[in-house]
């Protein structure tokens, strides 16, 4: 395990085998629990605890992880990312091309959406979000019949998209906005990237990543449709688990975590 200091991630993971997992840094070891063994996608800190959503569901999580309150959706949705905003909750709603807003002092009611197809379907594949000040930056698998998937930003003042920030990504996920830095992942060409430029180079299909001072956690899954990702690399490092990559000194460990999916993580 390369140096770094002592840190939580909070690691969600969806479909089979999913759930929150705690992962704890110290003393040059790492050590795993698992909190709640429903499967889990967005993550986001709310206060002195946590918001986490599942595919129907939206949790409410205490500072000790315990659930305080739960909202569960009448209609499936297919909910991926989170993030907050004045005291709203931001959902990407992935099974209608939009995100969802919910006023979280009014029990989580509905309040508004954004759209970014008039499909209500899962045309674009839309799956995660962050929000910095009143910019939403989104991140689709397509966007207006192109093939290829896009980061794109959002005044949350004039409910306009601003502009396409990057295109011809090959399934993007997990935005993260540094100071001036953008980081997401390029999955299925298992990369990280910081603005236009390769960052990290995994091994499997990464997704879920969260960026504190110099360090880089990265998701990798295990990785589904191999015989069409072969196509395009020699080889596939078929775990689940989380990366730590330290930029400065361009080193990594890697950690199992028991499940197949990785969708977020949070460094606390």
């Amino acid at each position: 395990m390369i140096k770094m200091e002592e840190t939580r991630l909070l690691i969600t993971c969806c479909n089979q085998n999913g759930g929150l997992f705690e992962a704890v840094f110290k003393e040059g070891s790492c050590t795993v629990r698992k909190v709640l063994e429903q499967e889990c996608r967005g993550i986001v800190k709310y206060g002195d605890g946590y918001i986490v959503a599942s595919a129907d569901r939206i949790l409410l999580l205490d500072h000790s992880l315990d659930i305080r309150s739960s909202k569960t959706l009448d209609i499936a949705l297919d909910l991926h990312g989170t993030a907050v905003y004045k005291d709203q909750l931001y959902v990407v709603e992935t099974g209608r091309d939009s995100i969802g807003i919910y006023d979280l002092k009014q029990d989580l009611q509905h309040i508004g959406e954004i759209r970014f197809s008039p499909e209500v379907a899962d045309t674009c594949h839309v799956n995660d979000l962050f929000i910095e000040k009143d910019r939403l930056f989104v991140s689709m698998f397509s966007y207006k019949g192109k093939k290829k998937g896009v980061i794109a930003e959002y005044s949350l003042k004039s409910r306009k998209l601003i502009k396409v920030r990057h295109k011809h990504l090959h399934q993007p996920h997990s935005i993260k906005k540094d100071g001036k830095d953008l980081y997401y992942c390029v999955s299925a060409e298992f990369t990280v990237r910081k603005n236009k430029s390769d960052l990290f180079k995994g091994l499997g299909y990464l997704r879920g990543m969260d960026v504190k001072g110099d360090m880089v956690y990265i998701g990798q899954s295990e990785s589904r449709h191999i015989d069409k990702l072969l196509e395009n690399h020699h080889n596939i490092l078929f775990d689940c688990g989380v990366y730590v990559y330290n930029m400065q000194t361009k080193l990594c460990s890697f950690f199992h975590i028991p499940a197949g999916e990785i969708y977020q993580i949070l460094a606390d």
